[in-house]
């Protein structure tokens, strides 16, 4: 068996030794089109802004064919456009002939092959390692783009943007627009944008930062991290810990598999709710902020640094007090862990 494994690793190295990188470029005006959308069989995208009228792609390929003239033959299979269609500016990059309704029985192919597959077929060229696309489009333009293998990245654009992959990370930076990211398999970032932020990945971690509006954040495997989100804020993870600061919004926060992490800097003008199945809650409150405080803990105690109107001793674990004369709800209840409500810039209780 090692010996099989040696002389088929020898012959990797002997057939895949021609490491080809090539490109091809399209742009057409955008006209009266107002957002660009691609649909890309595979591949990482990223979207950045120009300061043209034009939508400019470039797609540049990376594989380690057995010779260039294989490497070429893949780039003429390869069909790139880019169309003004109405109000949109729509990219297509397609294989003509690449995909295949089967994968490719060779052995050297079935335990070295790259074997990339989209809508029940296969794509030929198994020695293709990536595809990277690159558009730029004018900063004031919304964008609409989806994957089914790769990253997404979007930078810098004044408008809404929309991005799905079904198998890598998101990355949005200083959007000047609402947000909606999804992914089957990566974490999201967020930096920056103004309008609704609306994020879900079934299998990472997800950072926001600097959002004017309203977040809805979830995710089935990973923590949530927040910092500076004026709006109203939701947020949902199945294994992991929720960490919120310097939200001026209502919050309402859930977690399965670890604690709650939150700073309200003002005074919230709705209910907020944060429940965790697995961990502790800690918030932090400012010095004059008005709540009903409702909090329960099946695996801890309750403690506060606000004065309280009364408390019954008899029961650690639970607090129900008007808080500054009363307000808002705020509940918490965890059933692994302790619940400390703070007073902004306290110490530790």
């Amino acid at each position: 068996m090692y010996r099989f494994l040696a002389a088929a690793l020898a012959f990797a190295g002997s057939v895949y030794a021609f490491d080809a990188t090539d490109s091809i470029r399209k742009s057409a005006p955008v006209g009266p089109a107002t957002r660009m959308t691609f649909r890309a069989e595979f591949g990482s995208i990223n979207v950045v802004p120009g300061g043209g009228k034009t939508v400019d792609v470039e797609a540049e390929f990376r594989g380690y064919p057995s010779s260039r003239r294989e490497f070429d033959d893949m780039l003429r299979d390869f069909d790139l456009q880019v169309m003004q269609q109405g109000s949109d500016a729509e990219v297509k990059g397609t294989f003509r002939a690449g995909w295949e309704s089967h994968v490719s029985s060779n052995l050297f192919d079935f335990l070295f092959g790259n074997h990339i597959c989209h809508n029940g077929r296969c794509l030929k060229y198994t020695w293709l390692r990536s595809i990277d696309y690159r558009i730029t489009v004018p900063q004031q333009f919304n964008a609409d783009v989806s994957t089914s293998g790769g990253s997404v990245s979007v930078g810098a654009l004044k408008g809404e943007v929309i991005a799905h992959t079904a198998g890598g990370s998101l990355h949005f930076d200083r959007i000047e627009g609402p947000v909606n990211g999804s992914t089957s398999g990566g974490s999201i970032v967020l930096n920056g944008a103004k309008g609704r932020a609306t994020v879900h990945t079934s299998g990472g971690s997800i950072s926001l930062r600097d959002i004017a509006g309203d977040v809805d954040a979830s995710t089935s495997g990973g923590s949530i991290t927040m910092d500076g989100v004026t709006g109203r804020v939701r947020a949902h993870t199945s294994g992991g810990h929720i960490t919120a600061s310097d939200i001026s919004g209502a919050i309402d926060a859930s977690t399965s598999g670890g604690g709650v992490t939150a700073t309200l800097l003002s005074q919230p003008k709705q209910d907020c709710r944060l429940t965790t199945s697995g961990g502790s809650i800690d918030i932090r409150l400012a010095g004059d902020a008005h709540v009903d405080l409702d909090a329960s803990t099946s695996g801890g105690r309750v403690a506060t640094d606000f004065p309280t109107p009364y408390r019954d001793d008899r029961h650690p674990h639970e607090l129900h007090v008007p808080i500054n004369g009363g307000g808002p709800q705020l509940y918490l209840h965890t059933s692994g862990g302790g619940i400390a409500v703070h007073r902004a810039g306290a110490h530790s209780l």
